[in-house]
């Protein structure tokens, strides 16, 4: 079974992850550690509570991919791409197929299902993160059911919050593609990632059969 950890925030110095370019190697060991041998960095863009230096991530992930590398670890570009009521679109696709999104968590801001659309008509794949903090989403809503049935929108939720109410109902559901850390710097999220797939072995085959599919 191989593991893939689709949702960091460890890029030193880019966005509101913590590590320095000091402490990048341990966290790695941390990941080798719980048998994490695939990780893609999400940096923040477009979010508005987020200074996000866009002019770092590429050169900063070069640097962290052959960092990782020595720990055995594959890494990948992608962004947590906020989606609001803004023009454009700035988000990184991860393995040029798939972007990860997030929200605010209280209310769908206006445009929200249109913008999703707008990246499914671009040629991509929407993953909702962290779906267990949006009030206004739920896996049995009508809205849910657009995003998920009608736009191909596939489910994220992070390893801690797979330990709250709202995470194990949305599990429960079988609507879940991954699991993630969400890491913003913290050492024990590998080994809670580790920990509750084993608990939901039907979400870490949908992992496996994703990295099979696009990493080989």
């Amino acid at each position: 079974m191989t593991i893939i950890d689709i949702h960091s925030h460890l890029l030193p110095k880019v966005d509101d992850g913590k590590l320095s370019r000091w402490s990048f190697p341990s966290m790695m060991a941390r990941y080798r550690d719980a048998g994490i041998s695939n990780l893609v960095f999400t940096p923040h863009i477009d979010d508005p509570y987020v200074d996000t230096r866009k002019d770092r991530i590429q050169e900063t992930f070069e640097w962290a991919r052959e960092k990782a590398a020595r720990f055995g670890i594959r890494c990948f570009l992608g962004s947590e791409y906020f989606l609001r009521d803004q023009g454009g679109a700035s988000y990184i696709p991860m393995f040029g197929t798939h972007v990860l999104c997030e929200t605010d968590t209280t209310f769908a801001p206006a445009g929200y299902v249109d913008s999703i659309r707008a990246i499914r008509d671009a040629g991509y794949k929407v993953i909702l993160a962290h779906v267990e903090r949006y009030k206004f989403l739920s896996p049995d809503c009508a809205l849910f059911e657009e995003l998920h049935e009608e736009l191909g929108c596939l489910v994220q939720v992070n390893a801690r919050g797979a330990r709250t109410d709202a995470g194990r109902a949305w599990l429960k559901s079988g609507v879940v593609d991954f699991i993630a850390t969400d890491n913003h710097g913290d050492d024990e999220l590998p080994l809670a990632l580790y920990e509750v797939l084993g608990q939901y072995p039907d979400v870490a085959r949908k992992m496996d059969a994703f990295v099979q599919e696009h990493l080989g």
